[in-house]
């Protein structure tokens, strides 16, 4: 039953819409692997909208879950009951994020099984009138070139590895990692921009004489750091699969990335405007400082 459902629910469509894709894109799967991750991130954005907008409720109710952690910290059941209440109250729902995060987890599995499907020739579950759209009936062979590159090859497979062919595949492995690190970065320097904390700010705490440490704000530190490393570490692992991996799955994890800032600046375009500002300041101070040295 299971298997039905994935192959005809889910695996099929997407399956012909990205042959779809592939021959109106002049029988070219890399820019159909392009325009299939954007297409996917910007009809998951009304998912992705409610998930922000749940996030903000619970920011909103930090304050009071605080206050009610203290009152009711040596009776837990009491305080189960009193969060329950104040989530039902503002229509926050702690389990909804499974609602948006679970879609999005469900595509990316999808897509990537679909095009490396198609990366192998595998065409099982496409449609007659899509298989007679593409080529009228006749036997299909993908055209795997895009941009000057064999979209099947893998850089570990290549002889030699670093002479000129095999140093560019290498150089797509590394264009994935350094796409994904941008894009957390672009979007964290995009973020502080809605913290409301203006630099300002920062300099009279840095003035004020200084507290002791509260146990939340060393939580608040160490998941900062975690989020510093992790914006590291996983475009670290992202290069390595890509180095074991053929090339159309590095085109497509770099699509992702540039459909990931591209989510979020829709999202909420005034504030994502702000942010670029942002990012483009701090870019030219740290371009003026270089200069002064």
């Amino acid at each position: 039953m299971f298997g039905w459902i994935w192959q005809n629910i889910f695996y099929n469509p997407i399956l012909n819409i990205s042959m779809v894709l592939y021959h109106a894109f002049g029988d070219n799967l890399g820019w159909a692997i392009i325009v299939l991750a954007i297409l996917f991130r910007l009809l998951l954005l009304p998912l992705v909208k409610k998930q922000n907008e749940m996030s903000k409720k619970m920011a909103t109710l930090k304050p009071q879950l605080d206050a009610l952690q203290k009152k009711y910290a040596n009776n837990k059941e009491k305080l189960s009951q009193e969060q329950i209440k104040l989530y039902r109250k503002v229509g926050y729902n702690p389990l909804g994020c499974l609602t948006t995060v679970l879609p999005q987890f469900l595509i990316v599995i999808i897509l990537s099984n679909v095009i490396r499907n198609i990366g192998i020739n595998n065409l099982s579950g496409m449609y007659p009138f899509v298989h007679n759209f593409i080529s009228g009936g006749n036997e299909i062979s993908v055209n795997m070139g895009f941009l000057g590159i064999d979209l099947t090859k893998i850089f570990t497979q290549i002889d030699p590895r670093f002479g000129k062919e095999g140093i560019t595949y290498l150089a797509l492995s590394l264009i994935v990692g350094l796409s994904q690190f941008a894009a957390s970065k672009i979007t964290m320097v995009m973020q502080k921009n809605l913290t409301g904390q203006s630099q300002t700010k920062k300099k009279e705490d840095k003035k004020k004489k200084k507290k002791p440490t509260t146990e939340e704000e060393t939580l608040q530190k160490v998941q900062e750091g975690l989020g510093k490393s992790t914006s590291f570490i996983l475009p670290a692992m992202t290069v390595f699969f890509a180095i074991k991996m053929p090339a159309y799955l590095s085109v497509y994890w770099i699509a992702q990335s540039l459909a990931l800032v591209l989510q979020y600046m829709i999202l909420d375009w005034d504030k994502s405007k702000k942010g670029v500002q942002n990012l483009f300041t701090q870019l030219k101070k740290k371009k003026e400082s270089k200069t002064e040295k």
